[in-house]
């Protein structure tokens, strides 16, 4: 009747709709930075809004942190692949590493030069004050 792909994202789309409900249920999940309870219709809105004045520093910088999970999570395979003889996802974990780096030492690279630029702005408005 369903498909594997059909039966996960229905559970997922299930689970979703139970915790949604359960959160508009009990009136707030959030609190904010002075401990005042927050709806879910005001924690999206602060978060878009928080989302939407979100510096290029930042945004490389969160990039750089989910990398660490990435490169967890490929190595994990990798040993566990090669333990259970799975050998061609093995090579495919391991032919993808080294894009995986590639594009970590590009953000990298990103992130220094923002952090000059946004220092080098930050003594030119010091100094024109």
């Amino acid at each position: 009747m369903f498909t594997n792909l059909e039966l996960i994202l229905l559970t997922i789309v299930l689970v979703f709709l139970i915790i949604y409900d359960y959160f508009e249920q009990r009136g707030y999940f959030w609190k904010d930075k002075q401990g005042n309870k927050l709806s879910f219709k005001e924690f999206m809105s602060r978060w878009k809004s928080g989302v939407v004045d979100i510096t290029p520093v930042q945004q490389t910088r969160t990039i750089l942190w989910s990398f660490l999970p990435i490169f967890a999570g490929m190595l994990w395979g990798i040993v566990i692949t090669f333990i259970g003889k799975v050998y061609w996802l093995t090579l495919i974990l391991l032919g993808s590493f080294p894009i995986t780096l590639v594009q970590f030492i590009g953000n990298f690279q990103k992130y220094k030069a923002q952090k000059a630029a946004e220092k080098a702005y930050k003594e030119v408005m010091e100094s024109g004050k």
